[in-house]
């Protein structure tokens, strides 16, 4: 499949996952709920012949957290299968199994929003400094820097 997907192609092979919008000619989002992303990841794969992972993003709307994957293929096709994770407990499992440069996203996205993606080989700190203080997440739009709390970098005293 090397031209560019149609509406009605994504629509029919996708539609047991949620709702599929075009957002443009070549770009399509697909909302789904965490326990069927690995289903909907799949079917991108096999169906839609998305076999690119383009990168992870990651969003705090306040109420929850969304987490949003692109993919895209030889039809030069971007498809979005995007989910949503409860503040209080933002936990998903990692993806890092089946699609392998999802691991290094997975941690840029817990660094930064606090999303722990469980079963991960190495959820360790990537972006930040590893002195960083624990469960800050610079992010989310409720953190604050707390005053006198070292951040890494350099201090008024080192200069």
């Amino acid at each position: 499949m090397t031209g560019p997907l149609t509406c009605d192609f994504v629509m029919e092979k996708m539609k047991e996952f949620g709702t599929v919008e075009q957002v443009r000619a070549n770009r399509f989002r697909i909302p789904t709920t965490p326990d069927r992303l690995r289903d909907a990841v799949k079917s991108v794969q096999e169906s839609l012949a998305c076999d690119r992972l383009l990168t992870i993003s990651a969003a705090d709307n306040r109420q929850t957290f969304e987490l949003h994957y692109h993919f895209t293929g030889q039809h030069r096709t971007i498809v979005t299968i995007t989910i949503e994770l409860p503040r209080e407990m933002p936990e998903l499992p990692t993806m890092s199994d089946m699609l392998l440069p999802a691991g290094i996203y997975e941690r840029q996205i817990h660094d930064l929003f606090g999303i722990v993606f469980s079963g991960h080989p190495a959820l360790k700190k990537i972006l930040l400094n590893e002195d960083w203080p624990e469960k800050e997440y610079p992010l989310r739009k409720d953190w604050k820097p707390k005053e006198k709390t070292f951040y890494g970098g350099i201090t008024e005293e080192g200069r």
